[in-house]
């Protein structure tokens, strides 16, 4: 961390004399149909600053383009600093930034194009991958500053992004991200500390196209296994004392989960083609002898009776447009990582750390655990342009990928061990993009470590739009069939409390899916069959403190893997409704499993939002409302601070949650460039109830948040 601070300032230095460049009129990388996502420009302060800009995302594999929409957008701004999502989807462990896993299995990280790194997966939340990454092309440099805080400085979150775009001129655009979070923590030993630093760049050119990013994360998350006894917070009446959340007895102490995660990213590509010109009308014309007598003859001039001038200056007259047609290409893409996790826990001076842990594998009072993961990925990929042509309607990409990973981990005889890994993927892409009707996207491949063959994946999309009342009915089908390895962590893993070498099945996965969309309804369908499902799992033994008779339980975790076909289920349906100033948002999910041991997940899922949206003195957009989050009781998987990851829970003693709702009041403010908020935060919440989404994590009570969001241009 030491290390990497210095270097962003260095570069955010060097960023810094181009704050005052008045980037020229910028080229957009996309179609012109894409041209609502440019921010709204201020109709009522008239400057000299152009103010304006537009944003995109790219493809990880082959560095497409693909339209995105501004993260300042107004509505729904207060749900932005929430860690379970602007829906409510993912079960976490209370306080802001905390690792935390979705509810919705559709919306599970997996694939074999997933880090191996498993143990950034619970900070998504925080983690912005490559091809999440907004990059701007703007009229004049933008400057985004959002503020998140709640509480004071014994208990608060805050947390603090500030994001600079510029172009340089009209291809070239570059910038940095910069955000800090931190969680105090309501409850004793809870607090996060995460830093991010991300610098980005493009340059859009007629033959040449590059993206490029680099991140570096920092996340410190303190570990205290949640609360010794839910009653504390269901029944507080049942004990003598009443506890406030930061005076509950908790199972850890002196226990911290330690991430760095850093990634270089590269995909550039070289296109070949050739020029063509448009009229005014944006008809294609051919610029030669015989189509200057044709466009001659169209302005009412005799090709016979001009000269070599007068033709050139008829010709002119019509403002020909040059445009370069994409034919072929060649895209490389580049990935680095370099992470690594440390695991830290004293048991010297802390009775409840050596009772809360079952295993020990490595001698020492302490755990101090490390290990360390380097990954280099190269992509070569050859393609043939759709659209060149009036009968070439599909593109095509051939690609060749090889990924060479280390591993570092403990051992009881050496200092460590290391592993080494070694894939080469032959892949293969079909794609209709162009078009407003019909567009479809079929790729396959298959990967192997010279020895086997087995692994491979075919995924695809489908969809189509038809224009029906005013508006668009989109059908788009989707899904994918899978036989891969399991990551590398759950084969080996050495730690303290902690320790498998397993020899693992491929995991077969088949989903089939489909949306249906038109005006403010949407429907979603998903299916899925998993063979050789694999997770991680707790242990738990239970003993009596002889001396107070009271029952213990020490922890362990492990790795399951089941041989049963496991199906899975899920039907999404959003509807929306506006009366006036009147919204009513809705989203419902229904969810069904074959074996809830294997694949827990709750049956009902619920977000809704009610609110009043209209403006003060006619320049202050306002929304006033309230929304509830909501899901059926389960055996929600619970955490364990050993792997900082989620896992099922030992059968022997399980406890369910859900079935308790969580109501948020807000009033959301949008004036010119600048947002802001007020909400009090799970405003039911009482004596009683169960207000956990993670086993024996419970979440924090009445909260007063605020936030702020401010464009700069300049």
């Amino acid at each position: 961390m030491s290390k990497q601070i210095p270097l962003l300032i260095i570069y955010i230095a060097f960023l810094c004399p181009f704050a005052r460049l008045r980037a020229q009129m910028p080229i957009s990388p996309l179609d012109d149909e894409n041209r609502s996502h440019w921010a709204e420009e201020d109709s009522v302060e008239k400057v000299d600053v152009p103010v304006g800009s537009y944003v995109w995302t790219v493809d990880r594999r082959f560095g497409m383009v693909r339209p995105a929409l501004p993260d300042t957008l107004p509505h729904a701004f207060q749900n932005t600093a929430f860690t379970d999502g602007l829906r409510g989807h993912y079960n976490f462990t209370g306080n802001l930034g905390a690792p935390r896993q979705s509810r919705l299995f559709t919306e599970w990280q997996d694939g074999m194009l997933g880090s191996q790194f498993i143990f950034q997966r619970p900070y998504d939340f925080f983690i912005t991958q490559p091809d999440e990454l907004l990059f701007y092309n703007t009229k004049s440099p933008l400057t985004n500053i959002t503020y998140h805080e709640c509480g004071n400085k014994q208990n608060g979150e805050d947390r603090i992004r500030a994001v600079y775009a510029v172009n340089v001129n009209r291809r070239l655009g570059i910038g940095f991200k910069l955000d800090y979070l931190y969680g105090r923590g309501y409850y004793a030993n809870q607090s996060t500390a995460h830093f991010d630093g991300t610098l980005f760049g493009s340059y859009i050119g007629e033959r040449y196209q590059l993206h490029s990013m680099y991140y570096a994360n920092h996340l410190k998350n303190a570990e205290n296994g949640g609360v010794e006894d839910d009653a504390y917070v269901t029944n507080p009446e049942s004990f003598p004392t009443k506890y406030s959340p930061a005076d509950m007895p908790v199972n850890l102490q002196k226990t911290w989960n330690k991430l760095n995660v850093n990634t270089f990213f590269l995909t550039h590509r070289y296109s070949l083609g050739f020029t063509r010109w448009r009229d005014p009308e944006g008809n294609v014309v051919r610029r030669n002898s015989g189509a200057g007598g044709r466009l001659m003859n169209r302005i009412g001039i005799r090709p016979d009776s001009l000269l070599r001038d007068t033709a050139q200056v008829a010709e002119d007259s019509l403002m020909l447009v040059s445009e370069f047609v994409p034919v072929a290409g060649i895209i490389h893409t580049l990935r680095l990582d370099h992470n690594n996790r440390r695991f830290l826990s004293n048991f010297r001076s802390n009775a409840d750390n050596r009772t809360y842990f079952d295993r020990y594998y490595l001698p020492g009072d302490s755990a101090n655990d490390f290990t360390k993961n380097v990954r280099v990925e190269n992509l070569l990929a050859l393609e043939l342009r759709e659209g060149f042509n009036k009968w070439v309607k599909s593109g095509l990409r051939l690609y060749v990928r090889h990924e060479l990973e280390s591993f570092t981990l403990p051992d009881e005889r050496k200092n460590v061990m290391k592993f080494h890994e070694n894939y080469l993927s032959l892949g293969a892409q079909l794609m209709k993009e162009q078009g407003r009707l019909f567009h479809y996207n079929l790729l396959g491949e298959i990967r192997t470590t010279g020895s086997d063959w087995g692994e491979f994946n075919v995924e695809g999309n489908a969809d189509l739009n038809f224009p029906l009342l005013r508006d668009t009915l989109r059908l788009r089908l989707d899904g994918y069939v899978r036989n891969e390895q399991p990551s590398f962590y759950f084969r080996h893993f050495h730690a303290r409390n902690a320790w498998w070498d397993n020899s693992l099945d491929h995991v077969f996965r088949t989903r089939v899916g489909g949306l249906l969309s038109w005006n403010k309804t949407q429907l979603a369908v998903h299916v899925e069959t998993m063979q050789n499902y694999t997770s991680f799992a707790e242990g738990l033994t239970s003993a009596t403190d002889p001396e107070t008779n009271e029952r213990r339980f020490f922890h362990s975790v492990g790795v399951r893997q089941s041989s049963k076909n496991v199906q899975l289920l899920s039907a999404t349906l959003r509807q929306d409704f506006r009366w006036g100033i009147l919204n009513w948002e809705n989203e419902f999910t229904y969810q069904a499993t074959s074996d809830k041991d294997i694949c827990p997940l709750p049956a009902f899922t619920g977000y809704t939002n009610l609110y009043l949206l209209f403006r003060i003195a006619k320049v202050l957009r306002t929304e006033f409302g309230a929304d509830l989050r909501y899901f059926t009781e389960y055996y929600a998987p619970t955490y364990s601070p050993v792997i900082g990851q989620y896992c099922l829970q030992d059968p022997a003693e399980r406890v369910k949650v859900g079935n308790y709702p969580v109501v948020n009041v807000y009033v959301n403010f949008h004036l010119k460039h600048t947002r802001f908020y007020f909400m009090a935060s799970h405003v039911n919440r009482s004596s009683g109830g169960r207000p956990f989404l993670v086993p024996h994590y419970p979440l924090n009570e009445m909260v007063i948040r605020l936030g702020l969001s401010w464009n700069f241009f300049n």
